[in-house]
């Protein structure tokens, strides 16, 4: 049997086997290979939000001569419905000859997926990239623990075949393009508001509310945080925890180097 061959049962044995963790691997002869020390992330692929719609991105780094992969996929079905798994264009394994790899998904248990592909032009691959684009239909904020890979295994061009041990779970919240700060909603307002902000990227963030003499009444938020969608709440209530008086007051945010305000009302 030729190399071709073996590898292309290898791929689709990945994806006939059942989809329990370890049974993967266990089907296989972990013969060990140059990728023992790849390392396999999962993370959010689109930036922004998209209502209703979670896409993941699978990157493998750190791979040596790259033939292959398989791997299952958890998730909990009751927060998440599988749309489609993708091959995206500059994938680590396209080729450059403009053959299409062999690319096999399947979703035969709920809330398991299983997906392999093979280079069949007797090229591989070497260093970092995307495996997979995974698209699911949610209602849900995505956390970390809704994801994990139970089983995997990655293929050298000489036919050896390594686990994968060195998973990741990266930050699966939506992460803005730009800095901004929003209006207070309610406003007026009576007792408490909430005021929204994004962050591009990981911020020392100071969120404060003033008068209009332009005193300090209260700090909401002093410190470095990560990229992200945020609220803060105020209650009307000053730095010592006494409710203020009726009137217009001042926030401002200075994250890094933007710096914005605007104004609300309190009314009683």
């Amino acid at each position: 049997m030729t190399r071709l061959l073996v590898l292309a049962c290898c791929c689709v044995l990945l994806l006939s086997c059942p989809a329990v963790a370890g049974d993967m691997t266990r089907g296989l002869e972990i013969n060990g290979g140059p990728n023992a020390f790849a390392q396999l992330k999962i993370e959010r692929a689109d930036r922004g939000k998209t209502e209703g719609v979670l896409k993941l991105n699978l990157t493998l780094s750190e791979a040596k001569l790259l033939k292959g992969y398989g791997i299952v996929l958890q998730f909990d079905p009751a927060k998440y419905e599988f749309v489609e798994a993708k091959e995206v264009k500059g994938h680590l394994l396209e080729t450059g000859s403009g053959q299409e790899t062999l690319f096999l998904s399947t979703t035969r248990t709920p809330g398991e997926l299983d997906l392999a592909s093979m280079k069949v032009d007797g090229q591989a691959a070497t260093g970092g990239g995307t495996l997979v684009e995974v698209t699911f239909r949610t209602t849900s904020d995505p956390l970390p623990t809704d994801f994990q890979i139970a089983d995997g295994v990655l293929v050298d061009l000489e036919g050896n075949k390594d686990a994968i041990t060195q998973i990741e779970i990266g930050n699966l919240k939506p992460t803005p393009d730009r800095f901004a700060l929003s209006q207070n909603a309610p406003n007026p307002f009576n007792p408490s508001t909430n005021i929204t902000y994004e962050l591009p990227e990981a911020s020392r963030v100071r969120l404060a509310i003033y008068n209009l003499l332009g005193q300090e009444v209260r700090t909401l938020i002093n410190g470095t945080v990560d990229a992200g969608y945020y609220t803060a709440t105020w209650d009307g209530r000053d730095a010592a925890g006494r409710q203020v008086a009726s009137g217009i007051y001042l926030y401002r945010i200075q994250a890094d180097n933007f710096v914005q305000a605007r104004r609300m009302m309190l009314l009683k």
